[in-house]
Protein backbone atom coordinates (compact mmCIF):
# COMPACT_ATOMS: atom_id res chain seq x y z
CA UNK A 1 0.00 0.00 0.00
CA UNK A 2 1.71 3.18 -1.29
CA UNK A 3 1.97 6.40 1.08
CA UNK A 4 -0.51 7.92 -1.03
CA UNK A 5 -3.50 5.75 -0.27
CA UNK A 6 -2.93 5.28 3.66
CA UNK A 7 -3.05 9.13 3.69
CA UNK A 8 -6.83 8.59 3.14
CA UNK A 9 -6.78 5.87 5.47
CA UNK A 10 -5.86 8.80 7.97
CA UNK A 11 -8.04 10.93 6.66
CA UNK A 12 -11.28 9.16 7.14
CA UNK A 13 -10.14 8.05 10.39
CA UNK A 14 -9.33 11.62 11.78
CA UNK A 15 -5.66 10.18 12.93
CA UNK A 16 -3.41 13.51 12.96
CA UNK A 17 -1.38 14.24 9.70
CA UNK A 18 2.20 15.93 10.42
CA UNK A 19 4.10 17.66 8.15
CA UNK A 20 7.03 15.08 8.20
CA UNK A 21 4.11 12.74 6.87
CA UNK A 22 2.89 15.58 4.88
CA UNK A 23 6.43 16.14 3.16
CA UNK A 24 7.02 11.79 2.52
CA UNK A 25 3.67 11.78 0.61
CA UNK A 26 4.80 14.59 -1.55
CA UNK A 27 8.16 13.10 -2.02
CA UNK A 28 6.73 9.64 -2.90
CA UNK A 29 4.31 11.03 -5.26
CA UNK A 30 7.13 13.15 -6.84
CA UNK A 31 10.09 9.96 -7.07
CA UNK A 32 7.17 7.82 -8.62
CA UNK A 33 4.93 9.84 -11.21
CA UNK A 34 5.86 9.34 -14.80
CA UNK A 35 6.97 13.07 -15.11
CA UNK A 36 8.20 13.83 -11.70
CA UNK A 37 4.82 15.69 -10.63
CA UNK A 38 3.55 17.39 -8.06
CA UNK A 39 1.17 16.62 -5.36
CA UNK A 40 -1.87 17.76 -6.36
CA UNK A 41 -3.87 19.43 -3.38
CA UNK A 42 -7.31 18.32 -4.45
CA UNK A 43 -5.89 14.54 -4.07
CA UNK A 44 -5.32 15.43 -0.29
CA UNK A 45 -9.16 15.61 0.88
CA UNK A 46 -7.85 18.21 3.42
CA UNK A 47 -9.63 21.15 4.60
CA UNK A 48 -7.33 23.61 2.91
CA UNK A 49 -6.72 26.29 6.09
CA UNK A 50 -5.47 22.74 7.93
CA UNK A 51 -3.10 22.12 5.06
CA UNK A 52 -1.92 25.66 5.25
CA UNK A 53 -0.90 24.80 8.92
CA UNK A 54 0.84 21.69 7.87
CA UNK A 55 2.41 23.59 5.14
CA UNK A 56 3.98 26.67 6.94
CA UNK A 57 6.71 24.79 8.52
CA UNK A 58 7.76 22.79 5.36
CA UNK A 59 8.01 26.22 3.17
CA UNK A 60 9.75 27.38 6.34
CA UNK A 61 12.40 24.76 6.23
CA UNK A 62 12.82 24.80 2.82
CA UNK A 63 11.66 21.36 2.19
CA UNK A 64 8.70 22.00 0.31
CA UNK A 65 7.00 24.04 -2.38
CA UNK A 66 3.89 24.63 -3.32
CA UNK A 67 3.24 25.27 -7.45
CA UNK A 68 -0.04 27.63 -7.97
CA UNK A 69 0.34 27.50 -11.37
CA UNK A 70 0.24 31.29 -11.48
CA UNK A 71 3.82 31.48 -13.43
CA UNK A 72 3.51 28.50 -16.09
CA UNK A 73 0.13 27.18 -17.00
CA UNK A 74 1.02 24.06 -15.82
CA UNK A 75 1.02 23.29 -11.90
CA UNK A 76 1.68 19.45 -12.57
CA UNK A 77 5.43 20.63 -13.63
CA UNK A 78 7.76 22.42 -11.67
CA UNK A 79 8.70 24.63 -14.67
CA UNK A 80 10.96 27.14 -12.76
CA UNK A 81 13.22 27.59 -9.71
CA UNK A 82 11.22 28.24 -6.79
CA UNK A 83 10.16 32.38 -5.60
CA UNK A 84 11.83 33.45 -2.42
CA UNK A 85 11.58 31.86 1.20
CA UNK A 86 9.41 35.56 1.88
CA UNK A 87 7.66 34.76 -1.23
CA UNK A 88 6.33 31.67 -0.62
CA UNK A 89 4.86 32.19 2.71
CA UNK A 90 3.40 35.10 1.96
CA UNK A 91 1.44 33.15 -0.57
CA UNK A 92 0.78 30.61 0.84
CA UNK A 93 -0.98 32.50 3.82
CA UNK A 94 -3.68 34.62 0.97
CA UNK A 95 -3.58 32.30 -2.06
CA UNK A 96 -5.96 29.79 -3.20
CA UNK A 97 -4.44 26.32 -2.77
CA UNK A 98 -7.38 24.42 -4.39
CA UNK A 99 -5.43 23.76 -8.10
CA UNK A 100 -1.98 23.64 -6.64
CA UNK A 101 0.68 20.99 -6.38
CA UNK A 102 3.00 20.21 -3.75
CA UNK A 103 6.94 19.25 -4.35
CA UNK A 104 9.85 18.12 -2.45
CA UNK A 105 12.67 20.67 -2.46
CA UNK A 106 16.28 19.62 -4.04
CA UNK A 107 17.48 20.48 -0.73
CA UNK A 108 15.31 17.45 0.58
CA UNK A 109 15.81 15.29 -2.42
CA UNK A 110 19.23 15.65 -2.01
CA UNK A 111 19.11 13.63 0.89
CA UNK A 112 16.74 11.32 -0.35
CA UNK A 113 17.21 10.33 -4.51
CA UNK A 114 19.30 7.18 -4.96
CA UNK A 115 22.22 8.49 -7.78
CA UNK A 116 23.19 5.18 -8.68
CA UNK A 117 19.62 4.30 -10.23
CA UNK A 118 19.74 7.27 -12.64
CA UNK A 119 23.96 6.70 -13.55
CA UNK A 120 24.77 7.61 -17.24
CA UNK A 121 21.78 9.88 -17.58
CA UNK A 122 23.08 13.37 -15.98
CA UNK A 123 19.77 15.31 -17.07
CA UNK A 124 17.62 12.48 -15.52
CA UNK A 125 19.03 12.62 -12.39
CA UNK A 126 18.81 16.76 -12.15
CA UNK A 127 15.21 16.04 -12.64
CA UNK A 128 14.44 13.29 -10.05
CA UNK A 129 16.89 15.75 -7.57
CA UNK A 130 13.68 18.34 -7.77
CA UNK A 131 15.33 20.90 -10.57
CA UNK A 132 12.85 22.56 -12.66
CA UNK A 133 11.95 20.90 -15.88
CA UNK A 134 12.39 23.98 -17.52
CA UNK A 135 15.57 25.12 -16.59
CA UNK A 136 17.99 25.26 -19.10
CA UNK A 137 21.78 24.56 -19.92
CA UNK A 138 23.94 25.72 -22.88
CA UNK A 139 25.94 24.21 -25.39
CA UNK A 140 28.89 24.11 -27.66
CA UNK A 141 27.03 24.32 -31.68
CA UNK A 142 29.69 21.63 -32.30
CA UNK A 143 27.07 19.06 -30.90
CA UNK A 144 24.91 19.37 -33.30
CA UNK A 145 27.24 18.07 -35.88
CA UNK A 146 26.61 14.34 -35.86
CA UNK A 147 22.92 14.65 -36.23
CA UNK A 148 22.72 17.31 -39.38
CA UNK A 149 25.81 15.09 -41.16
CA UNK A 150 23.70 11.53 -40.54
CA UNK A 151 20.77 11.17 -43.02
CA UNK A 152 19.03 9.05 -40.44
CA UNK A 153 17.88 12.21 -38.91
CA UNK A 154 15.84 14.74 -39.65
CA UNK A 155 17.08 18.11 -38.06
CA UNK A 156 16.63 21.68 -38.45
CA UNK A 157 17.91 24.90 -36.77
CA UNK A 158 16.84 28.33 -36.66
CA UNK A 159 15.61 30.37 -33.51
CA UNK A 160 14.11 26.74 -32.33
CA UNK A 161 15.20 23.27 -33.85
CA UNK A 162 14.27 20.26 -33.33
CA UNK A 163 16.27 16.52 -34.16
CA UNK A 164 14.28 13.30 -34.97
CA UNK A 165 14.58 10.07 -36.99
CA UNK A 166 13.04 9.43 -40.53
CA UNK A 167 10.64 6.68 -40.38
CA UNK A 168 12.77 4.23 -42.61
CA UNK A 169 15.48 4.35 -39.34
CA UNK A 170 13.41 4.39 -36.75
CA UNK A 171 12.77 0.82 -34.72
CA UNK A 172 15.20 -0.52 -37.25
CA UNK A 173 18.22 -2.25 -37.28
CA UNK A 174 19.83 0.39 -39.47
CA UNK A 175 20.40 2.36 -36.13
CA UNK A 176 21.00 1.23 -32.62
CA UNK A 177 18.23 1.57 -30.24
CA UNK A 178 21.13 3.96 -27.99
CA UNK A 179 21.02 6.24 -31.03
CA UNK A 180 17.41 6.83 -31.59
CA UNK A 181 16.81 9.58 -29.91
CA UNK A 182 13.99 12.61 -30.30
CA UNK A 183 14.76 16.39 -29.32
CA UNK A 184 11.39 17.98 -29.11
CA UNK A 185 13.06 21.29 -29.07
CA UNK A 186 16.24 23.26 -28.97
CA UNK A 187 17.04 26.96 -29.27
CA UNK A 188 19.12 29.73 -30.43
CA UNK A 189 21.71 31.16 -27.72
CA UNK A 190 23.64 34.21 -28.29
CA UNK A 191 27.27 35.06 -27.31
CA UNK A 192 28.59 38.43 -26.30
CA UNK A 193 31.17 38.56 -29.14
CA UNK A 194 28.57 37.66 -31.89
CA UNK A 195 28.72 34.47 -31.80
CA UNK A 196 26.00 31.49 -31.27
CA UNK A 197 25.14 28.35 -29.10
CA UNK A 198 22.64 25.80 -27.85
CA UNK A 199 20.12 26.10 -25.13
CA UNK A 200 17.92 23.34 -24.32
CA UNK A 201 15.78 22.65 -21.46
CA UNK A 202 16.46 20.16 -19.15
CA UNK A 203 12.66 18.13 -19.53
CA UNK A 204 14.08 17.39 -23.02
CA UNK A 205 17.76 16.87 -22.29
CA UNK A 206 15.99 14.08 -19.76
CA UNK A 207 14.23 12.24 -22.80
CA UNK A 208 17.78 11.32 -24.11
CA UNK A 209 18.93 8.08 -23.99
CA UNK A 210 21.64 7.66 -21.40
CA UNK A 211 24.57 7.64 -24.45
CA UNK A 212 22.92 10.92 -25.43
CA UNK A 213 22.72 12.36 -22.38
CA UNK A 214 26.56 11.72 -21.69
CA UNK A 215 27.47 13.03 -25.38
CA UNK A 216 25.71 16.74 -24.56
CA UNK A 217 26.80 16.52 -20.96
CA UNK A 218 30.94 16.50 -22.51
CA UNK A 219 29.46 19.95 -24.61
CA UNK A 220 27.86 21.90 -21.93
CA UNK A 221 29.21 25.39 -21.66
CA UNK A 222 29.87 26.13 -18.17
CA UNK A 223 30.10 29.74 -18.06
CA UNK A 224 26.34 30.66 -18.24
CA UNK A 225 27.08 34.40 -17.92
CA UNK A 226 28.45 34.13 -21.78
CA UNK A 227 25.13 33.39 -23.22
CA UNK A 228 21.83 34.41 -23.57
CA UNK A 229 18.52 32.55 -24.53
CA UNK A 230 17.72 34.30 -27.90
CA UNK A 231 14.43 36.01 -26.78
CA UNK A 232 11.88 34.53 -29.37
CA UNK A 233 12.79 30.88 -28.07
CA UNK A 234 11.93 31.82 -24.72
CA UNK A 235 8.79 33.39 -25.63
CA UNK A 236 7.76 30.86 -27.88
CA UNK A 237 9.26 27.71 -25.68
CA UNK A 238 7.75 29.11 -22.71
CA UNK A 239 5.29 31.58 -22.68
CA UNK A 240 3.61 29.84 -25.66
CA UNK A 241 2.96 33.13 -27.27
CA UNK A 242 3.79 34.01 -31.21
CA UNK A 243 7.72 35.23 -32.20
CA UNK A 244 7.59 39.04 -31.98
CA UNK A 245 9.99 38.85 -35.17
CA UNK A 246 10.81 36.31 -37.99
CA UNK A 247 14.05 35.04 -38.09
CA UNK A 248 16.46 35.81 -41.12
CA UNK A 249 15.88 32.10 -42.64
CA UNK A 250 11.97 31.93 -42.17
CA UNK A 251 11.71 35.45 -43.52
CA UNK A 252 13.64 34.51 -46.49
CA UNK A 253 11.19 31.41 -47.25
CA UNK A 254 8.37 33.93 -46.76
CA UNK A 255 9.55 36.26 -49.38
CA UNK A 256 10.10 33.49 -51.62
CA UNK A 257 6.45 32.27 -51.35
CA UNK A 258 5.19 35.86 -51.72
CA UNK A 259 7.11 36.42 -54.36
CA UNK A 260 5.45 33.31 -56.52
CA UNK A 261 2.45 34.48 -55.17
CA UNK A 262 2.70 38.10 -56.68
CA UNK A 263 3.78 36.07 -59.56
CA UNK A 264 0.75 34.01 -59.77
CA UNK A 265 -1.32 36.94 -59.20
CA UNK A 266 -0.40 38.76 -61.90
CA UNK A 267 -0.70 35.96 -64.29
CA UNK A 268 3.22 34.92 -64.55
CA UNK A 269 4.59 31.11 -64.05
CA UNK A 270 6.30 31.12 -60.38
CA UNK A 271 9.75 32.72 -60.24
CA UNK A 272 11.14 30.11 -58.28
CA UNK A 273 10.81 26.75 -58.97
CA UNK A 274 11.12 25.55 -55.02
CA UNK A 275 9.97 27.42 -51.91
CA UNK A 276 11.67 25.30 -49.09
CA UNK A 277 8.95 25.65 -46.91
CA UNK A 278 7.80 22.27 -47.07
CA UNK A 279 11.44 20.67 -47.15
CA UNK A 280 14.10 23.01 -45.58
CA UNK A 281 17.54 22.12 -46.34
CA UNK A 282 19.70 20.61 -43.69
CA UNK A 283 22.45 23.48 -44.39
CA UNK A 284 20.40 26.33 -44.33
CA UNK A 285 20.16 27.67 -40.65
CA UNK A 286 23.11 28.88 -38.45
CA UNK A 287 26.62 27.37 -38.89
CA UNK A 288 27.54 24.76 -36.41
CA UNK A 289 31.45 25.83 -36.75
CA UNK A 290 32.53 29.24 -38.00
CA UNK A 291 34.69 27.51 -40.91
CA UNK A 292 35.14 28.50 -44.22
CA UNK A 293 34.31 24.85 -44.92
CA UNK A 294 30.85 25.37 -43.23
CA UNK A 295 30.24 29.06 -44.89
CA UNK A 296 30.60 27.52 -48.58
CA UNK A 297 28.49 24.89 -47.75
CA UNK A 298 25.95 27.41 -47.06
CA UNK A 299 26.81 29.39 -49.76
CA UNK A 300 26.27 26.70 -51.99
CA UNK A 301 22.54 25.70 -50.26
CA UNK A 302 22.11 29.49 -50.77
CA UNK A 303 23.24 29.59 -54.31
CA UNK A 304 20.82 26.58 -55.62
CA UNK A 305 17.79 28.14 -53.33
CA UNK A 306 18.46 31.53 -55.19
CA UNK A 307 19.99 31.49 -58.97
CA UNK A 308 19.75 28.03 -59.53
CA UNK A 309 16.23 28.02 -58.43
CA UNK A 310 15.27 30.26 -60.80
CA UNK A 311 12.74 29.42 -63.32
CA UNK A 312 13.04 30.52 -66.45
CA UNK A 313 9.48 30.44 -67.63
CA UNK A 314 8.68 33.63 -65.71
CA UNK A 315 10.42 35.21 -67.89
CA UNK A 316 8.19 34.53 -70.89
CA UNK A 317 10.71 35.05 -73.65
CA UNK A 318 11.30 38.70 -73.05
CA UNK A 319 14.70 38.78 -72.92
CA UNK A 320 17.17 36.19 -74.52
CA UNK A 321 17.90 32.76 -72.85
CA UNK A 322 20.59 32.68 -75.10
CA UNK A 323 24.09 34.25 -76.68
CA UNK A 324 25.46 33.69 -80.30
CA UNK A 325 29.25 34.18 -81.25
CA UNK A 326 30.86 33.10 -84.12
CA UNK A 327 34.33 31.55 -83.49
CA UNK A 328 37.28 31.67 -84.95
CA UNK A 329 36.64 28.97 -87.78
CA UNK A 330 33.25 30.98 -88.50
CA UNK A 331 30.86 28.60 -86.70
CA UNK A 332 28.07 29.81 -84.36
CA UNK A 333 28.00 29.16 -81.30
CA UNK A 334 25.38 29.80 -78.58
CA UNK A 335 26.12 29.61 -75.31
CA UNK A 336 23.20 29.43 -72.32
CA UNK A 337 22.59 32.57 -70.20
CA UNK A 338 22.69 32.41 -66.69
CA UNK A 339 19.56 32.92 -64.66
CA UNK A 340 21.36 36.23 -62.58
CA UNK A 341 21.96 38.36 -66.02
CA UNK A 342 18.31 37.18 -67.65
CA UNK A 343 16.83 38.39 -64.14
CA UNK A 344 19.22 41.65 -64.51
CA UNK A 345 18.37 42.29 -67.80
CA UNK A 346 14.82 41.68 -67.35
CA UNK A 347 14.35 44.05 -64.36
CA UNK A 348 16.29 46.47 -66.59
CA UNK A 349 14.14 45.84 -69.35
CA UNK A 350 11.08 46.04 -67.79
CA UNK A 351 10.91 48.24 -64.45
CA UNK A 352 11.52 52.02 -63.80
CA UNK A 353 12.37 52.48 -59.85
CA UNK A 354 13.14 55.09 -57.79
CA UNK A 355 16.18 53.43 -56.17
CA UNK A 356 17.87 51.73 -58.82
CA UNK A 357 20.67 50.87 -56.05
CA UNK A 358 18.38 48.45 -54.54
CA UNK A 359 18.54 46.35 -57.68
CA UNK A 360 21.97 46.39 -57.94
CA UNK A 361 22.64 45.83 -54.38
CA UNK A 362 20.08 42.32 -55.14
CA UNK A 363 21.85 41.45 -58.01
CA UNK A 364 25.28 41.85 -56.73
CA UNK A 365 24.24 39.99 -54.01
CA UNK A 366 23.09 37.16 -55.88
CA UNK A 367 26.62 37.26 -57.49
CA UNK A 368 28.66 37.48 -54.31
CA UNK A 369 26.67 33.99 -52.92
CA UNK A 370 27.59 32.55 -56.13
CA UNK A 371 31.28 33.05 -55.85
CA UNK A 372 31.32 31.77 -52.28
CA UNK A 373 29.94 28.65 -52.62
CA UNK A 374 33.14 27.56 -53.96
CA UNK A 375 35.78 29.48 -53.08
CA UNK A 376 38.33 26.19 -53.28
CA UNK A 377 37.15 25.66 -56.92
CA UNK A 378 40.29 25.77 -58.52
CA UNK A 379 42.96 25.67 -55.56
CA UNK A 380 43.76 23.28 -52.75
CA UNK A 381 43.68 25.59 -49.78
CA UNK A 382 43.73 24.45 -45.45
CA UNK A 383 40.09 24.99 -44.01
CA UNK A 384 39.97 28.21 -41.75
CA UNK A 385 38.36 28.66 -39.00
CA UNK A 386 37.74 31.75 -37.56
CA UNK A 387 34.72 33.28 -35.00
CA UNK A 388 34.24 35.81 -37.68
CA UNK A 389 32.35 33.94 -40.26
CA UNK A 390 29.29 33.93 -38.20
CA UNK A 391 29.23 37.17 -38.55
CA UNK A 392 30.25 37.04 -42.29
CA UNK A 393 27.54 34.45 -42.91
CA UNK A 394 24.90 36.98 -40.98
CA UNK A 395 25.76 39.18 -43.24
CA UNK A 396 25.55 36.81 -46.71
CA UNK A 397 22.04 35.87 -45.30
CA UNK A 398 20.56 39.66 -44.18
CA UNK A 399 21.90 40.36 -47.83
CA UNK A 400 20.20 37.03 -49.35
CA UNK A 401 17.11 38.44 -47.30
CA UNK A 402 16.66 42.28 -48.57
CA UNK A 403 17.59 40.66 -52.48
CA UNK A 404 14.18 38.74 -51.99
CA UNK A 405 12.60 42.02 -50.28
CA UNK A 406 13.75 43.94 -53.95
CA UNK A 407 12.19 41.51 -55.57
CA UNK A 408 9.09 41.11 -54.14
CA UNK A 409 8.59 45.15 -54.29
CA UNK A 410 9.73 44.72 -58.04
CA UNK A 411 6.51 42.86 -58.62
CA UNK A 412 3.88 44.66 -56.43
CA UNK A 413 4.72 47.65 -59.13
CA UNK A 414 3.24 45.55 -61.51
CA UNK A 415 -0.28 47.22 -62.33
CA UNK A 416 -2.03 43.62 -62.03
CA UNK A 417 -0.31 43.29 -58.59
CA UNK A 418 -2.97 46.30 -57.31
CA UNK A 419 -4.56 44.96 -54.28
CA UNK A 420 -2.23 42.58 -53.43
CA UNK A 421 -2.20 42.42 -49.57
CA UNK A 422 1.60 40.98 -48.22
CA UNK A 423 1.47 40.14 -45.00
CA UNK A 424 2.20 42.89 -42.29
CA UNK A 425 5.31 41.19 -40.21
CA UNK A 426 6.73 40.78 -44.22
CA UNK A 427 5.95 44.36 -45.80
CA UNK A 428 6.93 45.91 -42.30
CA UNK A 429 10.38 44.27 -42.61
CA UNK A 430 9.88 42.75 -38.78
CA UNK A 431 12.64 40.53 -38.92
CA UNK A 432 15.49 39.68 -36.56
CA UNK A 433 18.76 41.32 -37.63
CA UNK A 434 21.12 38.39 -36.33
Amino acid sequence: MSAFSRLFQKSSADEKVTPDYLLALATEFYVQSHDFNGLPVRSLEMELDDLRVLLRPLVEAGTVYVNYGDRHPNPHILAFEPEPREQQLGKLATSDLTGACLYPTVGHLESVIDRDAHRGRPYSLELALGYPALGYHFFDLSILESYRNDPRYYYNFDITGRIGIHDDHFGQSTMPERDQVLLQSFGLALQKDDAWGVIVFRRYLSSLSPEHQQIWKAKQEDDRDKFAPHPDYLRSSILGEWQEKLSLFRAFLEEMEQINALAQHIGRPPLFQNTYTENWPNDFGYLIRPTGRELANFAGVLDKMLSDNINREFFQNEVPYEDEQTDKKGRTVVTQRGTIRILDEWIKEKVRCENPELIEHAIKTLKDVRKKRNPNAHTIRPDEYNVSLFKEQVKLMRDAYRALVTLRQILQLHPAAHGYEVPDILENQEVWNI
